[in-house]
């Protein structure tokens, strides 16, 4: 088995040593015979050096599963997505039916309740008492709406989270222009 040297554990400043080579801060006689500094005239002549940029090495991504493959494989987009470029060409959708609710009186026993018929717009005003009934839904606990008829067209104007309605009046619609 071969040894190896370990530097002592003394504080004295040791020269490095180089697998047996000599190392090249301390002097030899060969070193004597060179001048110390050359002058420009001494100074070796060379060719002027042709330097061409370095470029980075072009890196293949790795495709690691099927949802990366496409992504990776497309070509870039040839120009940078704009929001908003294409809203023109697109067709406007028709409005979605809304609508208009006002809650009156929400923390007495008595709760009041301004809206328009989901069908026909009519105006209503409608009193309703009691918290909203839990059941069953598919095993889980679910809300069970009441709902409530137009008078004006007979159809389910609104669906409320009350135990019973009180009454329902038909009124003028507040949000008809």
């Amino acid at each position: 088995m071969k040894s190896t040297e370990r530097p002592s554990k003394t504080p004295e400043k040791q020269e490095p040593k180089l697998n047996g080579q000599i190392s090249k801060f301390s002097p030899t006689p060969a070193d004597d015979n060179l001048p110390k500094e050359l002058t420009t005239d001494q100074q070796p002549v060379h060719a002027p050096v042709k330097e061409n940029p370095l470029e980075p090495p072009k890196v293949e991504p790795q495709v690691t599963g099927k949802r990366n493959k496409k992504k990776i494989d497309s070509p870039p987009a040839a120009k940078p997505h704009i929001p908003f470029q294409d809203r023109s060409e697109e067709p406007e959708l028709p409005p979605s039916p809304c609508q208009h609710m006002q809650f009156l009186d929400c923390n007495l026993e008595v709760g009041r309740v301004i809206f328009e018929c989901y069908h026909c717009q009519q105006g209503i005003i409608s009193e309703y008492t009691g918290k909203p009934v839990v059941g069953e839904y598919k095993g889980r606990p679910s809300v069970i709406f009441t709902k409530v008829k137009c008078p004006n067209c007979e159809q389910t104007a609104i669906r409320l989270q009350a135990r019973e309605v009180l009454s329902i009046t038909a009124i003028p619609s507040p949000w008809q222009q």
